[in-house]
């Protein structure tokens, strides 16, 4: 009788001990038929085993699990570039580019004049004059890392006159871009503040601000100097074009890859789960299991490496 006791005890203090409610590892393998597939191909993944969860990283880039807790971040070459036309009238020298680290944001004329403004017009192709209506030409691109200054942000100003006793010359500037290129990535090069974003305003002289037509203008897409074509008993009329700030990085952070959450909570068991890869390359591709309650969760791991041909 005793050791009948003995042992009820032993069981009650056993069952007393367990959790009806932990959380277990999730047990689960995921498989394929073959390594090598063509690109375009549809893989098929054997999934054996239920997590409460599944969460997909195909190993292509922004799903490779390999960044689900490493943030990318890449070096990147700040440059400038542009398109402009030049035509009418006698005033070649009527546009420089300028950039400060200087300006304090107010734009009146007389705070925008008294600016330390450097020229960098020598870097680019600023086109002479062609015609009498906008041709188009490539400005060129150039680099502008050693503009920045830390702590600082960079403006950039279009400055642009209508020479006394002269004939007006129309400039134009479409397609002012400051791009980031990440050195052996194409992909991830491109803009970083396009024109619209910009924003550029117009800063004016008296001369050019009183003009009752032909007033300089500035779209989303146009940077337009402009003025009374016959300026030959006028004076120096005069203006810039200033940006809104721009904050230059030598490196560029996209954050976290994200999975694709194919199986949740709700969902019955999955047992295949189907992809297909859209360029080729090595591909190591992960299944990540979760079982979770409200007592917490657990996570297992499946990687499979795959040639997209």
């Amino acid at each position: 009788m005793k050791k009948y006791l003995i042992s009820i005890s032993i069981l009650l203090s056993i069952g007393a001990c367990t959790d009806p409610y932990e959380v277990g590892e999730p047990v689960f393998n995921v498989s394929t038929e073959k390594q090598a597939y063509a690109v375009g191909e549809r893989v098929k993944f054997n999934i054996e085993g239920s997590p409460d969860m599944i969460n997909f990283y195909s190993g292509s880039f922004e799903n490779d699990y390999l960044y689900h807790e490493q943030e990318r971040v890449y070096d990147i070459i700040p440059s400038l570039s542009f398109r402009a036309a030049k035509f009418a009238g006698d005033n070649e020298d009527s546009a420089e580019l300028l950039y400060t680290t200087d300006f304090d944001g107010n734009y009146t004329y007389e705070n925008v004049k008294s600016v330390n403004w450097i020229n960098i017009s020598d870097r680019f192709n600023i086109p002479a004059i062609n015609g009498t209506a906008a041709v188009f030409s490539d400005g060129g691109t150039a680099s502008i890392t050693d503009l920045a200054e830390k702590g600082k942000p960079i403006y950039f100003a279009w400055y642009c006159k209508t020479n006394a006793e002269s004939s007006r010359t129309r400039f134009q500037v479409q397609n002012f871009n400051v791009n980031g290129e990440v050195q052996g990535n194409s992909e991830l090069s491109g803009v970083l503040y396009s024109q619209a974003q910009l924003g550029f305003k117009w800063v004016l002289n008296e001369a050019a601000a009183t003009q009752v037509s032909n007033v300089p203008s500035v779209t989303n897409s146009l940077i337009y100097w402009d003025g009374v074509f016959n300026n030959t008993t006028g004076p120096l009329k005069e203006g810039y074009a200033v940006s809104g700030p721009v904050n230059i990085s030598d490196q560029m952070n996209l954050g976290l890859d994200k999975p694709q959450v194919i199986k949740s909570i709700r969902n019955e068991n999955m047992t295949e789960y189907f992809y297909t890869f859209d360029k080729p390359g090595e591909y190591e591709v992960a299944f990540v299991g979760y079982n979770v309650n409200f007592k917490g969760k657990k996570e297992t791991v499946r990687k499979i490496k795959l040639t997209i041909q």
